[in-house]
């Protein structure tokens, strides 16, 4: 879904997002944004002058939002908001974690190192569990 305003999100933008996941989906959906956009939703307010964002249980729209900081901001082009089920996003364990001692660089101060690797991947398996705002 695209928002009217390619720097501005609006009630009717949140509105429409939340209506444009299928009901099945909604019942254990959440709000996923970073910190900046989530300021700027606690602002907004419908035309009576309610806020959108339920300031008591942390809600928008009777469901709990999440932050993360690896979510944009609200700029042109850019995903702020991600609405949805996210049981359907499987990690998966592509490489189990290994460790290896380093014992040569730390020898002189008589420590030991460690270093680990792990290869994971990620996907949603249900693309019509989770809907994203991009802006205009």
């Amino acid at each position: 879904m695209t928002a009217e305003n390619s720097t501005v999100l609006t009630y009717d933008d949140i509105i429409k997002l939340y209506f444009s996941l299928k009901p099945e989906h909604r019942r254990n959906a959440v709000w996923l944004m970073n910190d900046e956009t989530a300021f700027k939703l606690r602002t907004l307010k419908d035309n009576n002058g309610n806020y959108l964002w339920n300031q008591a249980d942390n809600t928008i729209l009777g469901k709990p939002v999440e932050y993360s900081n690896y979510m944009p901001n609200i700029h042109s082009g850019e995903i702020p908001v991600a609405f949805g089920d996210f049981s359907y996003y499987w990690i998966v364990d592509r490489q189990p974690l290994t460790i290896k001692v380093l014992q040569e660089l730390y020898l002189h101060n008589n420590e030991n190192g460690f270093s680990g690797y792990e290869r994971l991947d990620g996907k949603l398996i249900l693309k019509d569990a989770v809907k994203l705002l991009r802006m205009a």
